[in-house]
């Protein structure tokens, strides 16, 4: 399956060779190139030479379809978001947030997130600035999850194994109930289970993060 290529710029092209080079473009069949669109002559000058650049690098290893995009960014994030859904196509889309002004880089990883609501395959990836260290950031928005999911999260924040039958015992509700409120966490990602007989399940680093937000409030 073909991947999009999303990218975002700032003056410098180095990162992007270094990704180019790392994972391969054989799969590739578009690249998008976003930057900003500066006032400023030599900031424009700058940002102009940096997508010719990697323009150039991209062409020469054989990727066709180059979409470069410049942003303006004195207007509200959503009309900023729009601009980037108005360009970015394809089902299958990769997202590198390496350079380039925060607002930017924000705005990308929201239409990311929102691209995955409405079923396409999205991955999202940042990097340290020595990009030595590379990170896979969550794609989906998580639902609201009310007190009673919650209520199973703070008791399953000691971190052990849970069984739902346990669950249920110590917070004197149904197994039905439990097991319903148990599989929306997990789709959530705020617990993993092991697929077995009994369903054992533990809280995630993200349940915790809920936990430690509910207790502050």
């Amino acid at each position: 399956m073909s991947v999009n290529l999303v990218f975002g710029l700032g003056f410098t092209s180095e990162y992007i060779i270094r990704i180019i080079a790392n994972r391969g473009i054989s799969d590739v069949k578009e690249v998008y190139l976003f930057s900003v669109w500066n006032v400023d002559e030599f900031r424009k000058r700058q940002s102009e030479e940096t997508i010719n650049t990697v323009m150039k690098v991209l062409s020469a290893a054989g990727v066709k379809e180059i979409r470069p995009k410049y942003l303006n960014i004195d207007t509200t994030f959503d009309d900023i978001v729009l601009q980037i859904a108005e360009v970015v196509r394809g089902e299958n889309l990769e997202f590198y947030l390496i350079g380039g002004m925060r607002v930017l880089n924000l705005a990308l990883y929201y239409y990311a997130m929102l691209a995955q609501q409405v079923g396409k395959k999205v991955k999202i990836l940042s990097f340290t600035e020595d990009m030595e260290k590379r990170y896979e950031l969550p794609a989906k928005i998580p639902r609201k999850i009310g007190e009673n999911h919650v209520e199973i999260l703070r008791l399953m924040s000691d971190e052990k194994d849970w069984e739902i039958e346990n669950i249920s015992k110590q917070l004197g509700k149904s197994l039905s109930t439990i097991s319903k409120q148990i599989s929306d966490l997990e789709e959530e990602n705020y617990i993993e289970c092991k697929l077995k007989k009994p369903k054992i399940c533990r809280i995630t680093n993200l349940g915790k993060i809920i936990v430690e937000l509910a207790n502050s409030s």
